[in-house]
């Protein structure tokens, strides 16, 4: 799933699947027997599915949640990353988008350059036609099992057989855990986008110079919906342009300023 080079992206080892997985692995150190009995709880329902735990097991591994001791596993994180769902969200991307050579880290990057196109898809299908007619290469069976950690790394909103794009949740992340750019003041448009696309180095192919992309802009418009930021148009200041939406009255930005 996470691996840099040739990778696959099955849909069985899911965020919730490897969030519970590390979870566990909080209680001790174990064999891959003694973690598929337990965690499967095969005593009270019986055999369940190795595919399904052999994956999951693999993601832990790439994501570097747990590592293989001479046969035995064992947690290779700090245990307060898995204190929450959100701290092993934050840690999850973070270790993920590191990664730029993966085959996870181009799809995402590609989804938001295109963002447009994908929007006119009608099924995954088609997005994966839609992909690969731009030099990423996948199956339908890698979207099906992308989707699902894309969208939970906030890149996206699942509704029925669309991935609508909105990076409001993986900017969120990034903000609560900086202490880099000062809160409640402006900062420059350009200096706000060098340190996002460093946090967020995914982000970057879908910004044309200073015109920003759909799913970019709808996560910064979110933001300051939320309050969370505040988007400024300041005259006479250097401006960058949001994707245009005429039903908005922010289309452009000479400055950011972070609530809190």
């Amino acid at each position: 799933m996470f691996k840099s080079g040739k990778d696959n992206m099955r849909m069985e080892p899911t965020p919730e699947r490897v969030f519970a997985l590390g979870r566990f692995m909080l209680s001790g150190v174990y064999s891959r027997e003694e973690i598929y009995q337990k965690i499967c709880m095969v005593d009270v329902f019986g055999e369940g599915s190795k595919d399904i735990f052999g994956y999951t097991l693999s993601v832990a591994q790439e994501l570097e949640i747990i590592k293989d001791v001479e046969g035995k596993y064992q947690l290779s994180i700090d245990p307060t990353i898995l204190e929450s769902p959100n701290t092993f969200r934050r840690y999850a991307a973070r270790t993920a988008f590191a990664r730029i050579n993966s085959l996870f880290f181009k799809t995402s990057s590609l989804y938001l350059k295109i963002a447009e196109d994908v929007l006119k898809c009608q099924n995954w299908s088609a997005v994966t036609n839609l992909f690969n007619q731009n030099d990423v290469s996948v199956s339908e069976n890698d979207i099906l099992g992308w989707r699902f950690w894309v969208s939970y790394f906030g890149l996206g909103y699942l509704h029925r057989n669309m991935l609508i794009p909105n990076t409001c949740n993986r900017i969120k992340d990034v903000l609560v855990q900086q202490d880099e750019l000062k809160c409640n003041q402006p900062i420059s448009v350009m200096e706000f986008f060098n340190w996002l696309e460093v946090q967020c180095p995914e982000l970057k192919e879908s910004r044309m110079d200073s015109r920003i992309g759909m799913g970019v802009s709808n996560g910064l418009r979110t933001l300051h919906f939320q309050k969370e930021i505040q988007l400024i148009s300041q005259p006479d200041a250097l401006k960058w342009q949001l994707y245009g939406l005429e039903s908005e009255d922010i289309n452009d930005i000479s400055h950011v300023r972070i609530m809190r």
